[in-house]
């Protein structure tokens, strides 16, 4: 073996000492590579700039609008709006339409009423309420005043109340209710006699031919309190409405006359018996019971004779809760 000088043992050394320093650094270089490219930017990449952030953004914002949740969200109320534009623009021409809508459109055949029906009519007919409220097959459906002609049907002496429907194309449906007679009033001074009804409303004079077949009350004129009067009608409507209810021993069938005294006070007279029964004033369902009690006991036979037929008079408002029954001793 060949002996080395010094000098080449020591560049022998310091090549050694150059191989083992490389392959640490290649180590740690790789091993700095593989942990820490997670965090340090690709080879050429660079920061984003605020331009870019912000379309970013609105890309991101776009694609949540776009969203199906967020969509139908979105027609919804949509919807909602298209609805209520369409509503109010209707509602605003409703109210103009009508208008040039008469102009333009009031000669058309089409629109012209073909069929007129009545319903509700006892004493009235369909003819004279069509007369008297000028209801015509001229008219046209489009122009029909209907609050009109119920105002001018009830007018009518015997139309309490009118409904007017149209039914399109071409009908006309007008549904009547008539009052319903109670009684008669007969005035001084007037001739003839005039309908009352259940809300003591006088309506219709009694026309010849038509039903007569009611009480007949009189003496209204006697009382000059129109207060008063009132409270009369108000106590006559009363009984007999009770009467009405057709107990066998005081049907209102059975009633012939209602005097009105100028004390504000009632008389009763019966059809079969001339003897009056005074009920005074107010009270009346007690006093229609309690007379209706009494009859029952008087329409009964004694000794082969009925009582009620020597009664001179009863009184209704003789005591509280009591009848004075009065005979007629000639009798």
């Amino acid at each position: 073996m060949a002996k080395r000088t010094i000098s080449q043992i020591i560049r022998a050394i310091l090549r050694g000492k150059t191989k083992r320093g490389n392959g640490v650094a290649a180590v740690s270089q790789k091993y700095a590579q593989q942990f820490s490219h997670r965090d340090k930017p690709a080879s050429g990449a660079r920061k984003k700039s605020l331009r870019e952030k912000w379309r970013a953004k609105r890309e991101e914002a776009g694609q949540k609008r776009n969203s199906p949740g967020l969509r139908q969200e979105k027609n919804r109320k949509s919807g909602f709006f298209r609805l209520v534009l369409v509503a109010g623009l209707l509602l605003g021409c409703g109210l103009v339409i009508p208008g040039w809508i008469q102009y333009l459109l009031g000669d058309v055949q089409y629109f012209r009423v073909h069929d007129i029906e009545f319903s509700g009519c006892v004493v009235t007919n369909a003819r004279n309420l069509r007369k008297f409220s000028d209801i015509s097959y001229e008219m046209n459906m489009l122009t029909i005043d209907a609050a009109a002609m119920e105002t001018r049907l009830e007018q009518h002496p015997w139309v309490k109340d009118a409904r007017v429907r149209r039914v399109w194309p071409d009908r006309l449906v007008v549904a009547i209710s008539e009052h319903h007679p109670r009684a008669l009033v007969a005035r001084d001074g007037e001739k003839g006699f005039f309908y009352l009804n259940g809300e003591g409303e006088t309506f219709a004079v009694v026309q010849p031919g038509q039903d007569r077949d009611f009480p007949v009350i009189t003496g209204l004129e006697n009382v000059t309190s129109e207060a008063e009067r009132q409270q009369l009608i108000s106590d006559i409507t009363k009984f007999l409405e009770y009467a009405g209810w057709n107990n066998p021993n005081l049907p209102a069938q059975n009633v012939s006359e209602i005097h009105c005294t100028a004390d504000g006070e009632l008389i009763v007279y019966l059809v079969r018996h001339p003897f009056p029964i005074y009920l005074g004033k107010g009270d009346m369902k007690r006093k229609y019971y309690q007379l209706r009690k009494v009859l029952e006991i008087l329409y009964r036979k004694k000794k082969g004779k009925v009582l009620i037929e020597s009664i001179a008079y009863i009184r209704m408002d003789y005591q509280e809760d009591k009848v004075l029954v009065a005979t007629d001793q000639a009798g």
